[in-house]
């Protein structure tokens, strides 16, 4: 290798680190903004399908590991639950009092009939621990970032997200199969400033699976890094 060849060779060492430094740095900002110690949402979900329009209340307690407790409190399913713990979701049915468990695939079925899935709403939201992340495109204000799932057990193979360059928020997703297939699209707007986080208050949700309709999820509340009490993230407590 000659001198000039070596030069050109090292300078694009120098630019695939600096590039790949640079994705990480935008994904650990993201990340602080959507990943939090605990985490106390009330939330109104509007479900738009061929059937016409419906209306939920919800109130979301999570924490870091990916615990997650959703309670119905108004709507349809008042009075309905769902936990999330490790790779399992318990659903609790007042009416009947009785506790129903998914695994697997079934993570991926329609909460409640909205466009999200239980997977959407629960789990490890970190993108540095389950995905690869490369940056594909760059302009004045956003970054388009293509993530690739680091093992087989994610709902979503593959995503492409658009992040704000501001805020270090998602404005848009688009979820994909292993193959490609758009499986779902996110946009998200009203983003506001808690603590020293970004947070966006408005997201719809589209399952591209379905011919039509769309979720769209508003944050009435949220409370961020809070002590909450273990208890809640039990069954015991489903039926309490």
């Amino acid at each position: 290798m000659n001198k000039k060849s070596l030069t050109l060779f090292i300078m694009m060492i120098l630019c695939i680190q600096l590039y790949a430094a640079d994705v990480n740095s935008i994904i650990e900002k993201y990340d602080f903004n959507s990943t939090f110690d605990s985490s106390v949402a009330e939330s109104t979900i509007i479900i738009k399908d061929s059937l016409g329009t419906s209306t939920q209340k919800v109130k979301a307690y999570s924490r870091k590991n990916g615990d997650t407790l959703i309670e119905i409190t108004e709507g349809p399913d008042q009075g309905q639950k769902v936990l999330r713990l490790d790779s399992s979701i318990f659903l609790y049915y007042p009416d009947a009092n009785q506790i129903i468990r998914l695994q697997g695939s079934a993570l991926k079925d329609s909460f409640m009939g909205s466009d999200f899935s239980y997977e959407d709403l629960s789990g490890d939201n970190s993108i540095i621990n389950n995905y690869d992340a490369t940056l594909v495109n760059e302009d004045e204000t956003t970054y388009t970032i293509k993530l690739e799932a680091k093992s087989r057990k994610q709902p979503y193979q593959k995503q492409l997200l658009t992040i704000d360059k501001e805020t270090f928020v998602a404005t848009k997703a688009t979820l994909m199969s292993a193959s490609g297939k758009e499986l779902r699209k996110m946009e998200s707007s009203d983003i506001r400033k808690v603590g020293n986080r970004y947070v966006a208050y408005k997201v719809e949700m589209y399952d591209l699976l379905k011919k039509q309709g769309s979720t769209t999820m508003i944050i009435d509340s949220l409370n961020i890094d809070e002590s909450l009490d273990p208890y809640l993230f039990t069954t015991d407590n489903l039926s309490w």
